[in-house]
């Protein structure tokens, strides 16, 4: 008896903690722009074109360009969801796919306004460090400067390669 009092009032203590957690509001699209969009100096071309290799680079494949418009979408398949999505033939069935989507805009003659928006799994990620890591690696590109060196592997002793 006194064991099930205390599983009762463990499950009462439980269901208050639950009731009083308050989860976030969502954002406005006011503030989903504020969070997605940085300033990167340059021509619309130049920028477009930095953040379209950026993309290549995380490992993403582009699904839609339209360089008028100044905006490229890709996608990438999560390690965890590859088999999945390869006998499903593809794009066929629930998301399991990431995206990421820009948009490139003249703001001044000499500056861009880049956003850039992050999907996993079909819901909108809210990732201030994303979006930072993107414009950094865009920034980069513009300003021609490598970024960190890609290890590779070196072959065996005997120099031979496949043996």
């Amino acid at each position: 008896m006194l064991v099930r009092l205390a599983l009762l009032l463990g499950a009462l203590l439980l269901a208050s903690a639950l009731v009083g957690c308050e989860t976030a509001p969502p954002l406005t699209p006011t503030q989903w722009e504020a969070l997605e969009t940085r300033r990167v100096e340059g021509q619309r071309d130049d920028v477009l074109r930095a953040a379209s290799a950026v993309i290549l680079d995380q490992g993403y494949y582009y699904t839609a360009s339209d360089h008028a418009a100044g905006t490229v979408t890709a996608a990438k398949v999560p390690s965890s969801q590859r088999d999945e999505f390869q006998r499903n033939g593809g794009m066929n069935g629930p998301v399991m796919v990431n995206m990421v989507s820009i948009w490139v805009v003249q703001a001044t003659p000499t500056e861009c306004n880049l956003r850039v928006q992050y999907r996993d799994f079909g819901r909108h990620v809210q990732s201030n460090e994303r979006v930072s890591t993107f414009w950094t690696e865009v920034n980069r590109r513009m300003l021609k400067v490598p970024s960190a060196p890609v290890s590779v592997a070196t072959p065996s002793a005997t120099g031979a390669i496949g043996q």
